[in-house]
């Protein structure tokens, strides 16, 4: 089965920009179209780079952030966006080609880690983006046999609903996390996501703060960015369940808990990266359905 024939991916993507453009123009890209990768392309549409949310967020909040926009610009947001190239954040884009084996897809992500990956035609021209979730969303409407808890990150970071933007993006660069569960006395209280703090971030009334009081955007109370509610997993649920809610309500993960208590958080990436790792699990292609089953065959 090759990538062009999968009814997964984005053909071509939302969004693709030239070489040339600033941090400015991959927020914007990225805020309103809800992305969190950008192809980057040459004169001639060929691939010659790719930038991630995580690198936005980086520049924003995190070590780039001390590192270009305090020290070059003293802080001045705004100024930094439109002045600095993309080139800083980006990186050397892993690609498939549209004939590619969807076997090698999946190899390359779950071998390297990677969140997408740019699809290009023999003449190395963006065509598509192939991301974890589209991947996931090939999984069987089965039963895989292995429980969340086998695979969930049981290490979950929470903010306080009143923690501010620019703590969360802190947080988010420093402990290298996409999404940050809000708790208050023990209770889920909302989730940010990047994807979240970009779209605030990208706003035409966040960017005309930004140009003259940086302060009242990043502090801006993380409840107000949240998504809500919350869709949580029990721990001892089926994977394949998890799955299934993480494509009714279109999320990229699950806050799971059990007797209501939050025991971890379940990402797509930890479904490609760990599902095929746990043992007695076979991961094979249903050619004639364009689907991929994962399930526990022994125990």
């Amino acid at each position: 089965m090759r990538v062009a024939e999968l009814p997964i991916g984005r053909f071509p993507p939302l969004a693709v920009l030239p070489r040339r453009s600033s941090v400015m123009d991959v927020l914007l890209a990225m805020g309103r179209n809800k992305v969190r990768h950008v192809p980057l392309v040459d004169e001639d549409g060929k691939l010659s780079g790719m930038v991630s949310a995580r690198g936005v967020v980086d520049f924003l909040g995190g070590k780039r952030y001390d590192e270009i926009v305090v020290s070059r610009f003293g802080g001045d947001v705004y100024r930094a966006l439109g002045d600095v190239s993309v080139d800083i954040i980006s990186y050397d884009p892993p690609f498939v080609f549209n004939d590619s084996d969807v076997r090698e897809v999946i190899e390359l992500m779950v071998e390297r880690g990677l969140g997408a990956l740019a699809v290009v035609d023999k003449a190395h021209r963006v065509v598509g983006i192939v991301s974890e979730r589209h991947v996931i969303s090939l999984l069987a409407d089965v039963d895989t046999h292995v429980k969340v808890k086998e695979i969930m990150t049981p290490e979950v970071v929470t903010a306080s609903p009143m923690d501010t933007l620019q703590h969360c993006m802190r947080v988010m660069s420093e402990r290298r996390i996409r999404r940050l569960p809000l708790a208050s006395s023990g209770e889920l209280k909302g989730i940010v996501t990047v994807k979240d703090v970009l779209a605030y971030l990208s706003k035409e009334e966040s960017l005309s703060k930004l140009k003259s009081d940086r302060d009242a955007v990043y502090s801006t109370p993380l409840v107000y960015l949240a998504s809500k509610p919350v869709i949580t997993v029990e721990a001892e649920a089926d994977v394949g369940e998890a799955v299934n809610h993480m494509k009714k309500h279109g999320i990229g993960a699950l806050v799971v808990t059990r007797g209501g208590k939050i025991t971890g958080v379940l990402t797509e990436r930890d479904v490609l990266t760990r599902l095929p790792r746990v043992k007695g699990v076979e991961i094979f292609l249903d050619e004639a359905e364009k689907r991929i089953i994962g399930s526990r065959v022994s125990f």
